[in-house]
């Protein structure tokens, strides 16, 4: 699998905050997680992704206990 082009990237970024906004606070996590299952089922690739799990984990800061 190759990465996608920066000016892709920028429109998925760009999509993706107006499909947030549309969803609403209330429903955020719902999308995302929806999103996620959705993207991991058509690209049919576990390792890819588990790898993108690990790179979107990277940096966060820590959950409060």
């Amino acid at each position: 699998m190759k990465d996608m082009p920066f000016d892709q990237l920028e429109e998925v970024y760009e999509a993706l905050a107006r499909a947030l906004d549309k969803a609403g606070p209330q429903n955020e996590s719902l999308f995302l997680t929806k999103l996620v299952m959705t993207l991991a089922h058509r690209t049919g690739d576990l390792d890819a992704f588990s790898k993108a799990l690990k790179i979107a984990l990277r940096d966060l800061p820590e959950a409060a206990p």
